[in-house]
């Protein structure tokens, strides 16, 4: 750095005038202490140009005050150790005036400089923030590093599904996105370092000069710094920045995680919206077209038993397609929430109305209850519970031996009923034991994938779960219900006063 030679001239020709008042004031009368105002000098220029010309005004002072006021006068020697004492104590005291007004000239310097920059984020940081685009403001914050003196690159590159794109700043090319993908891969910044709030280049094999990749929450930063060429404070600006970034980068994955959840929904919604207007639209025709296939199965109707059997066929298929349909119409009102018509129910009374219905289906079958007599009563929607024990008999009948055995069981635990289904038979494997609840995921060839979902809907729509396990005689599905508040006779009565 060269030094302006004024500063220097400044101090020397004050140090001369200073002590020309000084000559004048001896000769009208003798005044001790008037070497005080070299301290006065020497305070001033520290503070205004720092330690080098306070320094020069010092020796100037000590040359002077020696010549002209220091017997034997009109040399640089001294009489006696009372003139070298006074003359060390300036001088010392000189310095050490000097060496404070510097450090506090430098001080107050970094506390502007800090203060600038201060300012300087906090006006980038609420423009980020007004700004609804996450990459125009990427771009802001790039356009700023580039302004500093010791970054000669800055870009930002972001993770789009396991891939990093290019963001903001100045563009990477193809060797340059692969270290950041390594870095950001495995969460190590490769050249550069932040310690104390501060950018620390790192050398990489004699090239200090190449692009640095520090990883951040959702990308990574790329830059090139050169700490020789940088102005004091644009490494700790060059921090902040980058902290700047990696908010942004958040910032934007939040949108994106958003976004994402918004399309899902919006599927989700328009699925069920197909679903329910397609089962509503075959509900009729199905309904006429198994009207017509009983009415021709009829003796009067005139038909050939073979005729008959071929009608009676068609009439099963015909309840299958119905009952399809019912269980798409059923799922898409539960994915819609409608709301549960709630109730104290006896589980045994639920359990018995599902397999009155499912009677013809379990003959020659084993089918055991352990159910308690004093079983508290379940607070839940009446049909959708039965909806869910009928789904979970009819799966085990379907998988259990021809004379197989059926275990349907309750108990009350931790204030829940927790109730089982269980069927001799093959297990599940393991890897399908999740699986088997997703909507249309079945194992049967002639199965809907419908039932096991929409009993796991209709147990979560009543606040419980659902889960499948695989035990010792074959599988077994274990869900839970929330347990009433009265006992079902109770219910019963007041719902008897009620009328």
């Amino acid at each position: 750095m060269t030094r302006r030679p004024a500063p220097y001239a400044v101090a020397v020709g004050g140090a001369i005038a200073i002590t020309a008042a000084i000559g004048v004031v001896t000769a009208i009368g003798r005044i001790s202490g008037l070497s005080a105002f070299y301290l006065l000098l020497v305070l001033w220029l520290g503070a205004r140009w720092g330690r080098g010309p306070a320094v020069a005004g010092s020796i100037s002072a000590f040359a002077l005050y020696d010549f002209f006021f220091v017997p034997p006068v009109g040399t640089l020697t001294v009489r006696g150790p009372a003139e070298l004492l006074e003359l060390v104590v300036l001088l010392a005291v000189a310095l050490v005036t000097s060496q404070l007004a510097a450090s506090q000239r430098r001080a107050q310097a970094t506390a502007e400089a800090l203060a600038k920059d201060s300012r300087a984020l906090y006006e980038l940081a609420t423009s980020m923030l007004r700004s609804q685009d996450v990459t125009a403001a990427l771009g802001m914050v790039a356009e700023s590093a580039d302004r500093l003196k010791g970054v000669s690159r800055f870009a930002v590159v972001g993770m789009v599904s396991g891939q990093l794109v290019f963001l903001a700043g100045k563009q990477l090319s193809a060797d340059e996105m692969s270290q950041a993908q390594w870095s950001y891969a495995n969460g190590k910044a490769v050249g550069v370092a932040i310690k104390d709030g501060v950018v620390v280049p790192l050398k990489l094999h004699g090239v200090p000069t190449q692009m640095a990749y520090l990883p951040l929450a959702g990308g990574v930063a790329a830059l090139r710094v050169d700490a020789n060429n940088s102005e004091p404070g644009d490494l700790r600006t060059v921090a902040a920045l980058i902290g700047l970034a990696d908010l942004l980068l958040d910032r934007r994955r939040a949108v994106l995680e958003t976004e994402r959840a918004r399309g899902f929904e919006a599927s989700d919604r328009l699925k069920a919206a197909i679903l329910s207007s397609l089962s509503h639209e075959l509900k009729s025709p199905i309904a006429a077209l198994r009207a017509g296939l009983t009415a021709l199965t009829a003796p009067r109707a005139g038909l050939e038993p073979e005729q008959r059997e071929l009608l009676t066929d068609m009439d099963r298929q015909a309840a299958r397609l119905d009952r399809m349909v019912g269980d798409m119409l059923a799922l898409s009102r539960l994915e819609a929430g409608v709301e549960l018509d709630r109730e104290p129910h006896a589980f045994a009374d639920i359990v018995g109305g599902s397999l009155r219905g499912l009677r013809s289906q379990m003959a020659g079958h084993d089918v055991a209850l352990r159910i308690p007599d004093d079983l508290p009563p379940v607070e839940v929607d009446e049909l959708q519970a039965g909806r869910v024990v009928s789904n979970l008999v009819e799966n085990a009948l379907e998988w259990a031996p021809a004379t197989g055995a059926i275990e349907i069981g309750a108990v009350a635990r931790e204030g829940r009923l927790e109730a089982w289904v269980e069927n001799e038979g093959p297990e599940i494997a393991p890897e399908d034991l999740d699986r088997v609840f997703d909507t249309f995921w079945t194992r049967r060839a002639r199965g809907t994938g419908l039932g096991l979902a929409i009993s796991k809907r209709v147990v979560e729509a009543h606040g419980g779960t659902i889960r499948a396990e695989n035990r010792r005689r074959g599988p077994r599905f274990t869900f839970t219900l929330p347990l009433a508040g009265v006992t079902a006779g109770r219910a019963h009565a007041d719902k008897s006063t009620d009328k």
